[in-house]
């Protein structure tokens, strides 16, 4: 779905009356799970036929579509497609030249359904650089920029013209980088157990829940949701179908939903992710997660992939704690930097217990390494264990 900014005015085909209201909601859920994983993607499409109401039959990805075509398209003829978004209507870019097409899709009526209750938003667009720059981001704003999730749906007419679409694009990116405090990892807004105390099962859980429902990595979900992987319910718990949901509208520039964009594009393309937010309540925690991509891990399965994790955090009695982990081929090491020589010393005592816990798990802990501060006056060993 574009961005509010990036589109022109909508043509009106008939009433505005919710094609929802009248075709099956089941048929159109179906229409656009059977859609979703071509999201992104160049499709082609053949007109199969042309209905009273002006609007085609097309045959794309082995789906029966019905949408709005540009003036002078021909029962027969091929069609260039890109699928920008399927919520809350899936919608296509219609051919490459310099000026495209955007429309709305819909499964087709059935029979005897006046198709003039069932209206089908079409936009035009200029400046060919515009639309290849909202092809390419079409479907990361649409789940970010929350207000677009009400654009199809309002039918409200407005001048703007593609022609903005790479000032604005700029923008997006201009007002995440100026920001003064730039967004560099997700934010819990909740602790992930309620009290101290808490197994590891239960702060992996809600460690999990806190970042799968963040909206990070909210297209991949929606893939997942087309493939019948993942309820509806999850999804809506995210907070880009939760303000779609809402009908809010918030434009790509404002600072927060841009700070949002560029952080999904790093944690993509660098393959990190960061989190911080309370372990428990008053009990401060960052978390990073980082997959190493070179020399030929990039694409290596996840038996072969190896994964480095960092986490802080800082307990009343303890003081600081800092603790690296890489795991690789089932194979973990481990090393701690601790605020004191005390508290190394109660790492090291319990090395043992750790390596028993890992091994049940069915990993080896193949390196424990502690140290402490060198200003710390404690007795030290001369070399911390290493565990084979």
């Amino acid at each position: 779905m574009l961005p509010r900014d990036l589109v022109s005015a909508v043509v009106r085909t008939g009433p505005v009356i919710p094609a929802d209201q009248v075709a099956n909601p089941r048929e159109q859920q179906a229409f656009a799970r059977a859609l979703a994983p071509q999201l992104g993607k160049a499709l082609h499409g053949e007109v199969l036929a042309k209905l009273a109401d002006g609007s085609f039959v097309v045959k794309v990805a082995n789906i029966a579509a019905r949408m709005q075509l540009p003036p002078g398209a021909q029962v027969g003829a091929d069609v260039p497609l890109t699928l920008l978004s399927v919520s809350p209507r899936p919608t296509f870019q219609v051919g490459t030249g310099a000026t495209p097409v955007f429309s709305e899709a819909g499964p087709p009526l059935p029979q005897g359904t006046d198709p003039d209750k069932a209206p089908l938003a079409m936009r035009e667009g200029g400046a060919a650089q515009g639309a290849a720059a909202a092809g390419r981001t079409a479907a990361l704003l649409q789940a970010t920029a929350a207000g677009a999730g009400a654009l199809l749906g309002s039918f409200e007419a407005n001048t703007t013209t593609l022609s903005q679409a790479g000032k604005t694009i700029g923008g997006v990116l201009a007002a995440a980088l100026s920001a003064e405090s730039p967004m560099t990892a997700l934010v819990g807004r909740a602790p992930l157990v309620a009290a101290s105390g808490a197994d590891a099962a239960s702060i992996a859980k809600g460690l999990e829940q806190a970042v799968g429902k963040s909206g990070l990595f909210y297209e991949s979900h929606v893939a997942e949701w087309a493939q019948g992987a993942r309820g509806l319910a999850e999804l809506n718990a995210e907070p880009q179908q939760q303000l779609a949901r809402e009908g809010v509208r918030q434009s790509p520039l404002d600072p927060a939903t841009a700070q949002f964009i560029n952080l999904q594009l790093a944690t993509q393309e660098q393959a990190h992710l960061a989190w911080q937010g309370n372990l428990w309540p008053g009990q401060p925690m960052q978390l990073e997660v980082a997959r190493d991509t070179h020399e030929g891990h990039d694409g290596a399965d996840e038996a072969e992939a190896s994964w480095h994790s960092r986490l802080r955090l800082h307990f009343p009695e303890l003081g600081e704690l800092d603790a690296r982990l890489s795991f690789s081929g089932g194979r973990l090491q481990v090393q701690f930097a601790a605020g004191s020589e005390a508290t190394a010393g109660l790492l090291r005592q319990h090395m043992g217990s750790l390596a028993g816990a890992l091994d049940a798990a069915g990993t080896q802990l193949a390196g424990f390494e502690v140290r402490a501060p060198a200003s710390d006056a404690g007795p030290r060993p001369q070399a911390d264990e290493q565990a084979g």
